[in-house]
């Protein structure tokens, strides 16, 4: 059971050059082939990802931690994941009753901020952002992952902070690393649900049928325009298709309105309490 996590972490992450590999190009000053992923950001610096080992950083004189690290931690983790066969979902997740639930929704839907509440409700977030998924034998996995929580600055007001004392997110923006200060747990944990947030106007959640969902989870993977230049399509599918047979699919709806999340979150509790039966 979640063998893929079992085996130790042996990445080796260090400030080296990071030259161009010779891959093609997919994008202006990206790089990608099966075992390379290199980009070059400007004013922030240069990432190359190769075979899933190794990740060297080259930051641009004068760019900020904070911004280094956002990218280090977004677009490269996205690559260094697909290159070890993982799925990488563009999520937030939390364990309630034990059980992972992970939300996904274009950028804005709101799901670091219902993560948030549910760990003010006295569930533990597990990962924010991106989320490691590994399936098999009828089974899905969520490892933990990065658990600051990001959120705008409406958001914050939801628990009554302000950014004073926070990290943005990148320098010229107006969203917030919120640390959590629930110790983590190593350990993988059973993928109860996956949920696509949506708006509505009133909360309600319902099963996605089965090619809407794996749909959702294809468009929902972290940089997926990295699958077909890696040769993972086959692949990617298949592991939406398992991830939907065992753990599903649901659409939750909700109000925007911050002071409805409790009815939203009440919903979420219900669905892992009935996963778990």
């Amino acid at each position: 059971m979640g063998e893929a996590f079992d085996r130790g972490i042996d990445v080796d992450v260090k400030l080296a050059p990071a030259p161009p590999p010779d891959a093609p190009e997919i994008l202006p000053a990206v790089r990608v082939d099966a075992d390379h992923f290199w980009m070059d950001v400007p004013r922030v610096g240069r990432f190359l990802v190769r075979n899933g080992r190794e990740m060297n950083v080259e930051p641009c004189p004068g760019a900020s931690d904070g911004d280094v690290r956002a990218y280090l931690l977004g677009s490269a983790m996205g690559a260094l994941l697909q290159q070890r066969g993982l799925l990488p979902l563009h999520a937030s997740a939390v364990a309630v009753d034990g059980r992972a639930v992970a939300f996904i929704a274009p950028a804005g839907s709101g799901k670091s901020t219902i993560a948030m509440h549910l760990q003010h409700r006295g569930h533990r977030v597990i990962c924010d952002d991106i989320c490691a998924v590994e399936v098999g034998d009828g089974r899905a996995w969520l490892r933990p992952g990065l658990r600051n929580l990001k959120l705008w600055r409406a958001s914050l007001g939801a628990i009554a902070r302000t950014p004073d004392g926070l990290e943005p997110v990148l320098a010229d923006m107006d969203k917030y690393r919120v640390p959590v200060d629930a110790p983590a747990e190593d350990r993988a944990f059973d993928l109860a649900a996956v949920v696509l947030l949506g708006w509505g106007d009133a909360p309600a959640i319902a099963p996605l049928p089965g090619a809407e969902a794996v749909g959702a989870l294809i468009a929902n993977t972290f940089r997926g325009q990295l699958v077909a230049p890696m040769g993972r399509q086959a692949a990617h599918w298949r592991q939406c298709l398992d991830l939907f047979n065992a753990a599903g699919v649901h659409r939750l709806v909700r109000p925007r309105a911050l002071d409805r999340l409790a009815e939203a979150s009440a919903l979420v509790e219900r669905l892992s309490l009935d996963m778990s039966r």
